[in-house]
């Protein structure tokens, strides 16, 4: 069983977030079977930091844009009677 290469050197541009959290749980799922050798596993692990750590810049940047449209008043809040 190979692991995938390593991401490229600037993660942040490695995919869509869902592809970016796609490779996490297949990574997560691979090192959970065990079959891994441990340079794969170290090397997997460290992928899946560098993956982990651009999808909760994303989230940020998202949660920021989300925060400055709402005091711009651009959203209206969310009505289920409707």
């Amino acid at each position: 069983m190979s692991i995938q290469k390593p991401p490229p050197s600037n993660t942040l541009d490695a995919g869509t977030f869902a592809e970016r959290m796609a490779t996490i749980e297949s990574i997560v799922k691979k090192m959970e079977s065990g079959e891994l050798p441990l340079e794969e596993a170290l090397s997997a692990y460290a992928q899946g930091t560098q993956l982990l750590q651009a999808c909760q810049v994303a989230l940020q940047q998202a949660e920021q844009s989300v925060m400055i449209l709402n005091q711009q008043q651009q959203l209206t809040p969310f009505d289920s009677q409707e």
